[in-house]
């Protein structure tokens, strides 16, 4: 009885937490609407976060296995079952955010060389100029 009673509370103590922080989470800004200084921002986050994803060691297959077990059985947050596609997610969302930086005309990162970078005081910076804009002709005499 006493360890069916403790795997109740362990179970509830995985729960609970994700359940609670996903309701106190407020709506995002739409993501259409965010300035450059906003997107830059994110993109600085993300960036940090993704820095030395190789070298970082994973959880093992079978702890992943029991993370996904409890996250079907007791509706958690399924985050980290797959950090390989989770990583590949997050760059993808950099490349994305980074050409809506060019195509708003704000300067953009070099995402290759700051995802390189492994100095944890280096803070990423967007070092690309935006894209000069034409000048337009003005018509010529008859």
């Amino acid at each position: 009885m006493r360890t069916f009673a403790l795997s109740i509370l362990v179970s509830l103590a995985v729960a609970v937490p994700s359940t609670a922080d996903a309701k106190k989470q407020k709506p995002d800004t739409p993501e259409d609407k965010l300035s450059c200084k906003q997107i830059a921002g994110r993109m600085q986050v993300s960036i940090i976060e993704a820095r030395g994803f190789a070298d970082r060691k994973q959880a093992s297959s079978l702890a992943r296995g029991i993370q996904s077990g409890f996250a079907a059985t007791l509706g958690n947050a399924a985050h980290g079952i797959d950090p390989q596609g989770e990583h590949a997610a997050s760059i993808q969302k950099l490349r994305e955010y980074n050409q809506r930086l060019v195509e708003k005309g704000c300067k953009s990162y070099d995402l290759d060389a700051e995802l390189q970078k492994s100095d944890i005081s280096d803070v990423p910076a967007p070092t690309v100029l935006p894209p000069k804009k034409k000048k337009a002709s003005a018509p010529a005499a008859p």
